[in-house]
């Protein structure tokens, strides 16, 4: 028991005093025109970017600067780099697990080239620092880097001071993208004592220093899966098995009122499980408790063994509430009809009587059985009124052998000396004639009125005989509509009479 406590003390020592390394992505200088510079050249200027991060954030302040390979490797199939400038370039850096990410711009200004540089937190999008600069050509930008990225980069490390490296370490600072599984997956993950946020559930991607380290993964139910694993190369593939230590607890349970296994409500120890026919449980004593809406709770203890499995098979209580049940006609007149629970008839509205709160309750009327929509809580009395539908009659007319339906309250019957419905009043027919024949007879007048006007009026010149003749025979086609529709009209007002 003092060993397991001064281990826990210990490994609580080392992740507090312990710093955890932070990383640099360098992404690639971008161009607003892309005649401006080359690729070549735009590769150079952000390998000076990277060069000047590695020496103002070195390894040895616990810093790391990703390299282009790491960058590709880390963003996720289907992402450019290039898609997004600004702060959308904090989003950039989450998706590669970079704690800071910088990138340039090139762009003209006049006669000039010009560079800005902007240096991002990815945890609060947040831009740290910037620097903007002019030249003639790409030699001219190299000594803007020169001169404004120390400062910019130092930027990140909020202006503290340390060792400053001189030339690159070489292999010793590399880091390199790892693809980390686990059997079964989903353990979370931690390398050399320090958890790993990027990778709270395997499988997943993450950056690695170069050299030996020591993988350990934890998942609940399974003894912790580690190994020490040689990192040096990009892909590189660690993966770890883990070996169950749990026993299986198998419900057997008769849902008679409905609902299944994934409705309980299971808990052991107190802590909320997932809600499944088989319980994963460790090896030990432990108390479990199981509810369900429609039924009575339970609880017990169970002793569980590793690679063991117990059966617990009980049938379940049904909880039971009240229910005031009526019925009413749309008219307020109470109707007495049978009520059914669960297919069995229990009695007739009004019904006062104490049932399981999941009981498929229906009424009978008329109609049928009908089903009523009512949610009931243990231990309290539900009221509900239910309305008796109308029910569609159809009879048959004996003048015309024609159906016609009429909606008759249940109980009611039909009157023998029902007097069938009288034709139709033809009163909307005739105006809506008269209407036409109007609109048809001042057509015909008014394009009579125009055409006299227009004869009588003398042209000046071609151009305006011409005209007047082109008005003339579009009134001369006005008026025969006209009279078309008058006439249809005044017909239209005679049949209306007739029949």
């Amino acid at each position: 028991m003092m060993n397991r406590l001064l281990s826990a003390i210990f490994l609580l020592l080392l992740l507090v005093t312990t710093p955890f390394a932070k990383f640099v992505a360098v992404l690639e200088t971008i161009s607003d025109d892309k005649d401006l510079l080359t690729l070549s050249e735009r590769h150079y200027l952000t390998n000076m970017l990277r060069e000047q991060a590695v020496l103002e954030l070195p390894a040895e302040l616990n810093w790391t600067i990703m390299t282009r390979e790491n960058i590709l490797m880390m963003l996720p199939p289907g992402k450019s780099i290039e898609e997004c400038e600004g702060s959308c370039l904090a989003e950039t850096g989450k998706n590669i697990s970079a704690d800071y990410v910088a990138q340039a711009r090139i762009g003209r200004v006049g006669t000039s080239i010009s560079i800005s540089a902007e240096l991002y937190e990815t945890a609060s999008s947040k831009l740290v620092a910037s620097f903007n600069g002019l030249g003639t050509d790409v030699n001219a930008l190299m000594e803007v880097i020169k001169a404004k990225s120390p400062e910019f980069f130092r930027k990140a490390r909020g202006g503290a001071t340390g060792i400053i490296r001189t030339s690159m370490d070489g292999h010793g600072n590399q880091s390199f993208v790892v693809n980390v599984s686990t059997n079964p997956s989903g353990a979370a993950l931690s390398i050399d004592g320090r958890p790993i946020p990027q990778c709270a559930a395997t499988p997943c991607k993450i950056l690695v220093e170069a050299g030996s380290h020591r993988f350990v993964a934890v998942l609940e139910h399974h003894e912790d899966g580690e190994g020490q694993f040689a990192i040096n190369e990009n892909g590189q593939d660690v993966s770890i098995n883990l070996v169950p230590r749990y026993g299986t607890l198998n419900l057997d349970f008769d849902f008679k009122m409905g609902g299944n296994y994934e409705d309980l409500n299971i808990k052991v120890d107190g802590r909320q499980v997932k809600a499944s026919k088989k319980v994963l449980m460790d090896p030990g004593t432990h108390e479990v408790s199981i509810s369900h809406r429609c039924y009575a709770p339970m609880s017990f203890k169970i002793g569980m063994f590793k690679d063991k499995e117990e059966t617990f098979k009980e049938s379940l209580k049904p909880i039971e509430g009240g229910l005031s049940l009526k019925a009413h006609s749309i008219a307020g007149v109470e109707q007495s009809l049978p009520v059914y629970v669960r297919g069995t008839k229990v009695g007739q509205t009004p019904y006062l009587g104490t049932i399981p709160v999941c009981s498929n309750i229906e009424v009978e009327d008329s109609n049928g059985r009908q089903k009523i929509d009512v949610t009931m809580n243990a231990g309290e009395v539900t009221e509900y009124d239910y309305v008796v539908r109308e029910k569609e009659r159809v009879i048959p007319d004996s003048s015309n052998g024609d159906l016609i339906s009429n909606n008759l309250k249940i109980g009611e019957s039909i009157p023998t000396n029902v007097e069938q419905p009288q034709k139709k009043s033809r009163t909307g027919l005739r105006i809506a004639s008269g209407v036409v024949s109007a609109l048809g007879i001042g057509t015909y007048i008014f394009s009579e009125i125009m055409m006299k006007r227009l004869s009588e009026r003398e042209p000046s010149e071609k151009k305006e005989y011409d005209s007047r003749l082109d008005n003339i025979h579009t009134f001369m086609m006005v008026r025969g509509i006209g009279l078309i529709t008058g006439s249809l009209g005044l017909v239209g007002l005679g049949l209306t009479f007739v029949f």
